[in-house]
């Protein structure tokens, strides 16, 4: 199973819109092995997260694009929680987050 299957599989009653750009923001990672869901989830919603503060879209229109931000950290700790061998792996997860998340509001 791949990243974009196990997102799908978690979006049946997300729409269409959000879940397409969800798989945007993830790019080449999404055709990775489902195993690294967590990781790379969390990496795109940094990665989209840094290009919208850069290009200072803050407005209204970003709704959707601030969205797919949220639901790639939702799916990240969804996959953590889901895989974990312990809540190591949760802590993990949630303390790379949070540095990976806050090193860029300290950088705008």
């Amino acid at each position: 199973m791949t990243v974009r299957e196990w997102v799908k599989g978690r979006s049946s009653q997300v729409p269409d819109a959000l879940t397409a750009r969800i798989l945007e923001f993830l790019g080449p990672d999404a055709d990775a092995s489902a195993s690294k869901a967590g990781e790379l989830c969390l990496a795109a919603a940094k990665r989209s997260l840094e290009q919208l503060l850069a290009s200072g879209r803050y407005e209204r229109d970003s709704a959707l694009d601030l969205l797919a931000v949220d639901a790639l950290t939702t799916f990240a700790f969804e996959h953590a929680s889901e895989s974990a061998s312990g809540a190591g792996d949760i802590k993990d997860l949630a303390t790379n987050g949070a540095r990976a998340l806050s090193g860029i509001a300290t950088n705008v």
